[in-house]
């Protein structure tokens, strides 16, 4: 098993650890605003696609894991990025076919963790008419407080209707309470987290295997690293597909340039890296098109390769 330790939980990059260790969920600050609702839609075959901006988390360099920092810099100021800045947008999925109302991830919620201005997803469903209630699948790609923090309320669910799509290495992972004692006691919050989310919905939860089909065209695969059980989306709708590649990478200009960067999140970061270019050359070799959560919104484009590397290409037609 990977050792657990500060770097692999991200904590080492934290300026303030403290807020992966409280499960509690707030108000915003005073001064703070979540901002407008922020949708896009396209198609994608028989089922309609609407990417949910639930705001912007704040990252910097010294997430992201090398021993050649000169050439991530390098790669990151070819990209225009200059500074430690590297802000992170984070970005949910609404699928919508005929008689099913999926979400891929909810967001961070309520819990006051990341920086200001997230948990729009729920105000991106209200605009879209869909209400908490329509919703009958939530494909959870990993357990990270960014990805299910929408999805626990202070009196339970908040998609009461909803089965819970997440793999069973996902499940074991966070869920075991053993593996928690050995993580540092920063990174306990996580696990805690997502242990709310399973006990929320401990009668919908749905176990998946990789390659699994949980609804319609839509298969769950293994992609892990960055969790154990981190799981990729291939959406079939018929005339056209998708990968919805979730953290596989957390920077469109740095990890396809040097894909075998970790991140500080990764639990096992050279796992990740062979992950990552596992989906990058498939989706490049059959011209996927690709839909990602910490990419410029909308996250929907293509990779292409670019020698040994690869680039990311945003979709002007969808």
């Amino acid at each position: 098993m990977t050792t657990l330790t500060r770097r692999n939980f991200g904590i080492a990059a934290l300026a303030a650890p403290a807020i992966l260790t409280s499960t509690t969920t707030k108000v915003l600050a005073d001064g703070h605003s979540k901002g407008a609702p922020a949708v896009f839609d396209f198609p994608v075959g028989n089922y309609r696609m609407t990417a949910l901006f639930d705001g912007m988390a704040g990252l910097q360099k010294g997430f992201f894991l090398t021993d050649d920092v000169a050439a991530m810099d390098a790669a990151l100021a070819a990209g225009g990025i200059t500074g430690d800045a590297m802000p992170a947008p984070i970005t949910a999925y609404l699928l919508q076919g005929a008689d099913r109302t999926i979400l891929i991830d909810s967001g961070i919620g309520d819990i006051d963790a990341l920086g200001p201005g997230l948990g729009r997803v729920s105000d991106g469903l209200a605009a879209l008419g869909v209400a908490p209630e329509d919703i009958d699948l939530i494909i959870v790609t990993h357990a990270h407080l960014d990805h299910v923090g929408g999805m626990i309320g202070a009196n339970g669910p908040v998609f009461p209707n909803a089965e819970v799509a997440i793999m069973q290495a996902e499940i074991d992972f966070w869920g075991d309470d053993g593996i928690m004692a050995q993580a540092p006691d920063e990174a306990k919050g996580l696990f805690q987290i997502a242990q709310s989310m399973y006990g929320a919905y401990a009668d919908q939860l749905k176990p998946v295997t990789s390659g699994a089909d949980v609804a319609p065209g839509i298969k769950m695969e293994l992609s892990p690293g960055h969790t154990p059980g981190h799981a990729h989306v291939h959406i079939d709708g018929g005339d056209s597909q998708l990968l919805m590649v979730a953290d596989s990478l957390h920077s469109s200009v740095l990890h396809t340039a040097l894909p075998d960067v970790g991140f500080g999140f990764d639990v096992d970061a050279a796992l990740a890296a062979t992950s990552r270019r596992t989906l990058f050359d498939r989706a490049a070799t059959d011209n996927l098109l690709i839909a990602a959560t910490h990419i410029p919104f909308p996250g929907v484009g293509r990779f292409v390769r670019s020698g040994d590397a690869y680039a990311y290409v945003p979709a002007s037609v969808i």
